[in-house]
């Protein structure tokens, strides 16, 4: 799953693209003619975690990485802090929005992003380490919205006796296991596997996953219920609580319209607890990808400059949709990101410092119910 910023489609004089358009074209606006409203369920009046009608509307967002049509609104319960989209997209809304993101059309940008951040998967992996001793490794390791499998072919490197598998919907999973990245492929939703993955994984990680999936604590019952006792689970979700929440709309953790539910850190523990799992360490500093400000920087020319031949728009294409995009993404936008750039290097050392990292990870143990004292978690921010 995502958890960086690029745009999801390429420059317009990339001929093989142009053709990839041409062939989605009768689909998509087949879709938006029937009307996009069915890809919603009704609004709801309460929190989806707590029952708090102690509700406030954030902000409205358009899709600021594809440009497809449409308007998602983020709610913030005031009673325990979750963030939700509302209404939410149901399961024939989250395949258009998702289709031609991480494949098809958007695959290439995609893996271009995902690929060269071999820091952020070996310290993602490093945070099992402590619960090994020397010269140990986990098992057998299922990494759940494993994308490519960058995270199992960089991991492999931290923990080199450890055998991993990936679960995607997308094709990129069946790829990995070709390059020899992933030893088995899942190529399925999580909740349709229970009873072949029952006991078979001693670690289970969840890298920016659970945000994107309709109940989060129905995701992790069934965690729990596919865990041998002593497995792990290691958890990597967006941070709400952070300050860098003030660049709003433009903010990539909100990710609209794919993040669904985003809550805080203290809810997370308490949900993992309450289901037996855990938790043995929590990481907020280390967990921080300084890329906020160069993509709320490149968000507004994504949304109003989309590529003019995107299968999903209604407007034509037309030579002055052409070379504005041209213009905007050659004369006027490298400023703006080169000084996002900039930006995200000098803050990140402040936002790890003051405990404001974009995301937060969470490691938990599954275990027994009379093993559980100890553990205090907090309910959301104190707002």
């Amino acid at each position: 799953m995502c958890d960086t910023c690029a745009p999801a489609v390429p420059p317009p004089t990339t001929p093989d693209y142009d053709a990839m358009f041409d062939a989605a074209r009768p689909y998509y606006q087949a879709e938006i003619a029937r009307g996009i409203e069915r890809f919603w369920y009704p609004p709801r009046e309460d929190c989806p975690w707590c029952a708090s009608r102690d509700l406030k509307v954030m902000f409205a967002a358009r899709d600021t990485t594809q440009g497809k049509p449409g308007r998602f609104v983020l709610n913030r319960c005031r009673t325990c802090g979750h963030v939700f989209q509302n209404p939410c997209l149901n399961p024939a809304g989250l395949n258009f929005y998702y289709k031609d993101f991480y494949d098809g059309i958007g695959r290439t940008t995609m893996e271009a992003v995902f690929d060269p951040r071999a820091d952020i998967y070996h310290s993602r992996a490093k945070m099992l380490a402590p619960f090994f001793g020397p010269g140990e490794s986990p098992k057998n390791w299922l990494d759940i919205g494993a994308g490519y499998g960058h995270f199992c072919r960089d991991a492999a490197a931290i923990f080199p006796g450890t055998t991993f598998d990936g679960l995607d919907q997308g094709q990129g999973v069946l790829d990995a296991v070709e390059k020899g990245w992933i030893n088995q492929a899942h190529h399925s939703w999580f909740p349709d596997l229970e009873a072949e993955l029952t006991g078979r994984y001693d670690v289970i990680s969840m890298f920016h996953y659970l945000e994107h999936v309709l109940d989060i604590r129905t995701e992790l019952d069934l965690t729990h219920r596919v865990m041998p006792d002593g497995g792990y689970l290691l958890i990597e979700v967006p941070n709400p609580e952070s300050i860098l929440r003030v660049l709003g709309r433009w903010w990539i953790q909100w990710f609209q319209p794919q993040h669904l539910h985003m809550p805080p850190l203290g809810n997370m523990l308490a949900a993992l607890t309450e289901r037996n799992l855990r938790p043995v360490a929590v990481q907020v500093a280390e967990a921080h990808i300084p890329v906020d400000m160069i993509c709320a920087a490149g968000a507004p020319f994504m949304a109003y400059a989309p590529h003019p031949g995107a299968p999903w728009l209604t407007e034509k294409r037309t030579k002055w949709r052409e070379k504005r995009h041209e213009l905007v993404w050659t004369k006027l936008s490298p400023p703006f990101l080169k000084a996002g750039f900039k930006a995200d290097a000098w803050l990140d050392p402040i936002i790890r410092k003051t405990g404001q990292a974009n995301l937060y990870r969470v490691l938990a143990r599954k275990e027994g119910p009379n093993q559980l004292a100890g553990v205090t978690a907090r309910r959301g921010p104190s707002s």
